[in-house]
């Protein structure tokens, strides 16, 4: 896992993420993401990649059964703090989960990956995306939103994504092209304008199996 500037020192520590987050308008993003893609009612189990401090959490029916991990112990520390029992933390990252498994990650209905792979080389990113893939339940699905950069961009916005601590944005193609070494069945969107800075976003909605009309 690869950063590019001195923002990754800055956001590993948990409450200065949250800070930071805050500031720039995520909080709008993820209350559109849960109610455009995430699309849940209440009693579906969830698994967060890269879950941070547990933010999804604030957007998620009460009732679900959540488990996130992250590799950073201080965002872990955090969550498990905040949520308590309410969810499942643990520190870890997909490669570990990939060679020893662990029961409590097994039929999700949903999988969240929110900003973590453009942090991560494609072999790292495929990892991600293959344990997604062997945890999800048959009628799961995965949700991923990631920066992207455009074919047809402004100079500004293109300037400042270049300067993101995930040194790995990658076009709409390339998203696709990645994605599909995993998953048969998937649906990419681009999305402007859901943070306060000018940035473009790709929002990946993968699933296990192909569903009958």
């Amino acid at each position: 896992m690869q950063d590019n500037n001195e923002l990754m020192q800055f956001l590993s520590v948990s409450w200065l993420y949250e800070q930071y987050q805050n500031l720039i308008g995520a909080r709008h993003e993820r209350r559109w993401l849960a109610e455009k893609y995430w699309r849940l009612n209440g009693g579906e189990k969830v698994v967060d990649i890269g879950c941070g401090p547990g933010v999804a959490l604030d957007y998620l029916p009460r009732d679900v059964l959540y488990v996130g991990f992250d590799i950073s112990e201080d965002y872990i520390r955090t969550a498990q703090k905040k949520f308590g029992k309410r969810a499942t933390f643990i520190v870890s990252t997909a490669r570990e989960f990939l060679y020893k498994p662990d029961s409590r990650l097994n039929s999700s209905d949903l999988v969240l990956c929110n900003g973590v792979l453009h942090h991560l080389e494609d072999r790292e990113a495929i990892e991600v995306l293959q344990l997604s893939k062997e945890i999800m339940s048959p009628l799961g699905r995965l949700v991923c939103i990631e920066p992207a950069f455009l074919v047809h961009q402004e100079h500004i916005s293109r300037w400042i994504m270049s300067r993101d601590r995930g040194s790995h944005i990658r076009t709409e193609q390339e998203w696709q092209e990645l994605v599909s070494s995993v998953f048969h069945t998937f649906t990419t969107s681009i999305a402007t304008g859901l943070i306060r800075i000018p940035y473009s976003h790709i929002i990946i909605e993968c699933q296990k199996e192909a569903r009958g009309l």
